[in-house]
């Protein structure tokens, strides 16, 4: 680069291998203005799009056509089922009238787990012994992975009658 004996103040200093810059001042100053205005521009629509399909839960697949990434959740509810009501007969849990829950009787002061679907409006069925025990009615289910812990005791000391 040359001295800046003759091109100082607001002029663009020369580059032997580039030339004289100052001639084409104004040529360089706003053609990298427009460039970088039409980046932006492109660069906020690709935004403005991608996120409009991130919020309708679409995406473009390699056709070119929108999708959907949406898939229907199934979250993994887990029961557990404590045996806390004091009697020498055994518990079974059944699910939907027959479905029996458990391979074994359950013993007084044992748990079980079972990996088994549940959903709202679901109705577990314990029987103590030949005798009915209760039923617990399932009203709601949080959406993530869960365990409903369920303990059947005696109501009171007075009854042979349930409570969880």
């Amino acid at each position: 680069a040359q001295s800046c004996q003759n091109h100082c103040g607001s002029r663009w200093l020369e580059h032997p291998r580039i030339g004289p810059l100052k001639q084409g001042a104004s040529h360089w100053r706003s053609k990298p203005n427009k460039m970088l205005a039409v980046f932006a521009f492109v660069l906020s629509c690709c935004t403005v799009m991608s996120e409009s399909l991130r919020h309708t839960g679409q995406h473009i697949n390699h056709d070119g056509h929108a999708g959907t990434f949406i898939k229907s959740l199934e979250f993994k509810h887990r029961l557990r089922v404590c045996n806390a009501y004091p009697s020498t007969a055994d518990l079974d849990v059944y699910k939907r009238r027959g479905d029996r829950q458990n391979r074994h009787p359950m013993p007084y002061k044992t748990c079980n787990e079972f990996v088994t679907q549940l959903k709202p409006g679901d109705k577990l069925e314990f029987k103590i012994g030949d005798g009915n025990g209760g039923t617990f009615s399932v009203s709601d289910l949080p959406n993530n992975n869960a365990v409903l812990f369920v303990v059947i005791h005696r109501h009171d000391t007075l009854s042979t009658a349930v409570a969880f």
